[in-house]
């Protein structure tokens, strides 16, 4: 499978959220060798630029959003190993149409609203225990910006996340 570069558009958490995150990454990405990642939520990935990204953050209406946190769980796919994932939200179904409309990109809900907290290929019994060990301390996470990075496509190594570079970000609490 040929590698690519994709843009992709991330809901970043807000300070005391993303710190908690990024203390859960770091422990985890010491522990299992692991890539090191900011956390995030993918809202929607492109193949090329249609649009300056600085652009289309610039031009962006949107409120910060909180989203309801459902389980942390754990799939095969190696952006997904261990990830919270989150109740649907229409505002987040909005902010993503906005901004793929705005990138001039097909606009589609996100299907599995998540934070990953792990990329790494191990076996299932550590997962599913890592997923019952891990309680977060609130039931709600703020997301209050947005970047858009370029990244390889398909992400499927440590050294695919190193290559990941932010070109944009916008605060949504201006």
């Amino acid at each position: 499978m040929s590698k690519r570069t994709a843009i992709v558009y991330w809901l970043i958490p807000a300070r005391d959220e993303r710190e908690l995150f990024c203390d859960i990454i770091r422990i985890l990405y010491r522990e299992f060798d692991a890539p090191n990642f900011d956390p995030h939520l993918t809202i929607f990935a492109m193949k090329e630029d249609r649009k300056s990204p600085r652009k289309i953050l610039r031009d962006l209406r949107s409120a910060p959003l909180r989203l309801n946190v459902r389980t942390v769980g754990f799939s095969s796919q190696f952006t997904k190993t261990l990830f919270v994932r989150f109740a649907p939200s229409k505002s987040l179904d909005e902010l993503t149409v906005a901004l793929a409309r705005a990138a001039k990109s097909p606009a589609k809900p996100v299907r599995d609203p998540h934070l990953s907290l792990l990329y790494k290929n191990i076996p299932v019994v550590i997962k599913k225990e890592l997923a019952r060990t891990i309680k977060l301390p609130f039931r709600k996470v703020l997301f209050d910006s947005v970047a858009v990075v370029r990244c390889v496509s398909p992400t499927k190594t440590k050294e695919d996340v190193k290559a990941w570079r932010v070109m944009a970000t916008k605060s949504l609490r201006e």
